[in-house]
């Protein structure tokens, strides 16, 4: 979101999927000062802990309806996006979504072939891959700790520790949405 998307201040922005990168797009959209920030997720549990990390909107995709639903809360479509799904129906809903000159940004595995209407990125639309954000490390990774310190940026709220002894516990917890993002830690 800051340096891929390079999301404005006071845009809008959704992100399709919650899971721990979709959820940090969340709070770092909130961070570079987005007005209005809508995820979109099928668990109901991850879309809690988005909209308490940054999110004022949240949508369970309905069959066909994902484009319609965003534009409820943004009639216009939203200047930017994400999708961490891969899923080419989500990503086609993401871009239809998109306002004119918007911009969507891919990261994850793409699971089959894109299809877009011949007409979708007509009216200036952006449809971008993303590697690893677009990050310095060196640079990234101390801004990052530092809105951490500042209490902006509450990464550590998406992780839930393990002890290696408990990986299938772990492994149950996230397929089931109750964890963001698992972190293994060796037994004592």
């Amino acid at each position: 979101m800051l340096r891929a998307l390079k999301v404005p201040p006071r845009s809008t922005f959704a992100v399709f999927g919650s899971g721990s990168v979709g959820i940090a797009a969340v709070m770092a959209a909130r961070l570079a000062g987005a007005s209005r920030i809508i995820a979109v997720d099928a668990d109901p549990g991850r879309l809690e802990v988005a909209r308490a990390l940054g999110a004022d909107d949240t949508i369970v995709p309905q069959d066909g309806m994902l484009e319609e639903q965003i534009r409820d809360i943004v009639p216009d479509g939203v200047q930017n996006c994400l999708d961490t799904t891969g899923a080419p129906a989500v990503i086609a809903a993401a871009v239809a979504a998109l306002r004119v000159t918007g911009c969507c940004g891919l990261v994850g595995v793409q699971r089959g072939s894109l299809r877009l209407p011949s007409s979708a990125l007509s009216a200036g639309k952006t449809v971008t891959g993303i590697l690893v954000g677009d990050a310095v490390p060196r640079v990234t990774i101390p801004q990052l700790l530092d809105y951490w310190r500042q209490g902006r940026f509450p990464f550590d709220k998406l992780i839930a520790q393990y002890k290696l002894s408990e990986i299938n516990q772990a492994e149950r917890d996230c397929a089931a949405g109750t964890t963001i993002k698992a972190v293994l830690v060796p037994d004592a």
